[in-house]
């Protein structure tokens, strides 16, 4: 894992996460972060000082809806 981003290394990761939030509204805030090749705490930060807009967190009802295996029985 790498501890400090060049400032092209950094707008070309944004970049990518803007990208992919575009193409998928509906993904998770830990999907974005790992297509963008970082973690989601430093996406987060980032998103703060750079002030962009990140998914808010998937909640449990959400989560299950998602799943395929709704409306069965385990």
């Amino acid at each position: 894992m790498k501890v400090a981003y060049t400032k092209e290394e950094k707008e070309k990761i944004i970049e990518r996460a803007k990208d992919y939030m575009q193409r998928k509204p509906d993904a998770a805030r830990t999907k974005v972060a790992t297509y963008a090749g970082i973690a989601l705490s430093v996406l987060i930060r980032w998103s703060e000082e750079d002030d962009f807009a990140i998914p808010e967190p998937i909640t449990n009802k959400q989560r299950l809806k998602r799943t395929p295996w709704k409306g069965t029985v385990l």
